[in-house]
């Protein structure tokens, strides 16, 4: 049983000026960010949501770095990143995908390629020149509703596997008690470097279960377009087409404190056909892997 599939309206409406996927604002980004993680923290279980209810939500500046954890800082108090790179990536997988199942395009390709043959670790995201998606199918509103539509639900599979290591006890430091006072992006870099690169293989399939399981029971409370594994699937299967362009160059952090994406790709259509054949139900489809 696969995710519904998104049909294109046929009128196009006027066009839309100034969206901030467009434009790439990095604020908004942000605080949409904000909205979907307070969207999945509502969805969870009582016990789940005591824990990580008040942990703060960062944002990490950081140039070129693409990743998103689940922390503890030095008091051992709990905190959730995400830096401003994978928000942007996210956008531009958004904006691109809306694109082509709109206008029937290759431009989601087309920016991949760009990124595999340009990007450098360390850099500024790369950003396609202006005139890279033809103007008017740029500002087309039904392009416009279909790419946010993708932005949060990108966004609700990455927060809500982060959220997973803090409620299912991974991190060990969310524990309903509030969370860190003050983290700074140099406290990030300090902190991933510690634990890089290594990571808990059935920790992190545990964590995509109740991410998925997060995000399908917040987007069922949604009003209008219902958030399903669709963006999940998108997000994984384009780092994964990285992967395979740059086999010998590890662009951003998300590839290293991640299991491979085709790895997590079944895990999560398993688990999101499970929660829709169990009307909703938050059964772990992997015994053994448990938290």
């Amino acid at each position: 049983m696969s995710a519904p599939t998104f049909n294109v309206p046929t009128m196009p409406g006027l066009p839309v000026l100034g969206d901030p996927i467009n434009d790439i604002n990095v604020s908004w980004l942000q605080s949409e960010a904000g909205v979907v993680m307070g969207a999945l923290i509502g969805a969870l279980p009582a016990a789940s949501q005591q824990k990580v209810r008040g942990i703060p939500f960062i944002a990490d500046p950081t140039v070129g770095e693409v990743n998103a954890f689940a922390g503890c800082d030095d008091q051992r108090m709990p905190f959730m990143a995400i830096t401003d790179g994978l928000l942007e990536v996210e956008a531009q997988i958004a904006q691109f995908k809306a694109t082509d199942e709109v206008f029937g395009t290759r431009k989601l390709d087309e920016f991949l390629r760009m990124l595999a043959q340009r990007q450098r670790p360390g850099q500024p995201i790369v950003r396609p020149p202006v005139g890279f998606v033809d103007p008017v199918q740029h500002t087309d509103a039904r392009k416009v509703e279909r790419q946010r539509q993708l932005y949060h639900e990108q966004l609700a599979f990455v927060l809500g596997h982060e959220l997973g290591h803090h409620h299912l006890g991974h991190t060990g430091c969310a524990n309903g008690q509030g969370g860190s006072r003050g983290v700074t992006p140099a406290d990030l870099g300090r902190m991933l470097s510690r634990t890089l690169p290594i990571f808990n293989q059935p920790n992190e399939i545990a964590a995509d279960v109740a991410g998925v399981n997060n995000l399908l029971a917040a987007g069922a409370r949604q009003q209008g377009y219902r958030w399903t594994e669709g963006g999940a699937m998108l997000t994984l299967g384009f780092f994964a087409s990285l992967d395979q362009l740059t086999p010998a160059t590890i662009l951003f952090a998300f590839e290293q404190t991640h299991p491979h994406p085709l790895l997590r790709q079944p895990v999560v259509q398993q688990t999101a056909n499970t929660w829709r054949m169990t009307g909703g139900a938050p059964v772990f489809t992997f015994p053994g892997f448990g938290g």
